[in-house]
C-alpha cells in the first residue's frame, strides 16, 4: 500500500509536469539528445539535407545495434494505473498484469549509453492482445564501482491496440527508465494522459540479455 501510494504521488507530480511540456519542447530535447539532429549537421543545412543526414544517422544507429547487439528477452510484468486519474469502477474492470513476451537486440554504444530494438506482445488493460515494436535510447550511468547501471531516456515505437484506431498501428514517443545488474534489467515507460480515465500508466517489464 505504501509503495502504490508513493507511485501515485510521484505519478501525479509527473502528470502536472507533463501537462506543462509542449510538443515543441519535446522535439528540442530530441534534437539536443542527438537522436534527431546529427552531430555533423550545421545551421547552413537545408531542410532536405537535414532530413537526409538525420535519416543516415538513424540507419547507422539501427544497423550497428542489429549487427553488434546481443539478443534480449522481454517479459512485461506490471501496469500501474495512477489512482488519482481513474474512477474506481474503471479500475475494477482493468487488469494490471500484462502477460506477454518479447524479443530484441541491444548494446551499449561508444558513449556507454544503451540502445536497443524490440518487439513485444502483451495483454492491455482490458485483457486484449496488444503489440509494440520500437527503438530505445537510454543514457546510462554506472552506480559507483558496482555492476549496477541506471539510466533514463526515451523510446520511439509503433503500437497496435484493439480499442484504438481500429487496431491500425500508431507511432509514439515515451520516456523510459532502466536499472540493470549484469544481464538482468528492469525497465519502465510512463504513458501520460490528459482526459480522465485515460493514460497516466506506468508500464514495467523485465529484460534479460544473452551474452
Amino acid at each position: 500500500m505504501i509503495l502504490k501510494g508513493g507511485i501515485d504521488f510521484l505519478g501525479q507530480r509527473l502528470y502536472t509536469k507533463v501537462m506543462m511540456v509542449s510538443i515543441k519542447k519535446i522535439w528540442v530535447g530530441l534534437v539536443f539528445s542527438g537522436l534527431v539532429l546529427p552531430a555533423h549537421a550545421t545551421n547552413d543545412a537545408s531542410p532536405v539535407q537535414w532530413l537526409g543526414a538525420s535519416w543516415d544517422q538513424a540507419v547507422t544507429h539501427v544497423s550497428d545495434t542489429w549487427r553488434e547487439g546481443d539478443w534480449e528477452a522481454y517479459a512485461p510484468v506490471w501496469t500501474h494505473h495512477m489512482r488519482f486519474h481513474y474512477d474506481q469502477d474503471r479500475l475494477d474492470d482493468y487488469t494490471e498484469f500484462p502477460a506477454g513476451v518479447g524479443i530484441g537486440k541491444g548494446r551499449y554504444n561508444d558513449n556507454g549509453n544503451y540502445e536497443g530494438m524490440y518487439a513485444m506482445g502483451f495483454l492491455d488493460s482490458h485483457g486484449d492482445p496488444s503489440y509494440m515494436a520500437g527503438y530505445a535510447w537510454i543514457p546510462t550511468w554506472q552506480v559507483g564501482q558496482s555492476e549496477v547501471k541506471a539510466g533514463i531516456g526515451m523510446t520511439g515505437f509503433l503500437m497496435s491496440r484493439q480499442d484504438y484506431n481500429q487496431g491500425i498501428p500508431f507511432p509514439g514517443i515515451l520516456p523510459v527508465a532502466s536499472v540493470s545488474y549484469k544481464n538482468l534489467a528492469i525497465q519502465g515507460a510512463y504513458i501520460p494522459g490528459i482526459s480522465r480515465n485515460s493514460g497516466n500508466v506506468l508500464f514495467i517489464w523485465g529484460k534479460w540479455t544473452f551474452n
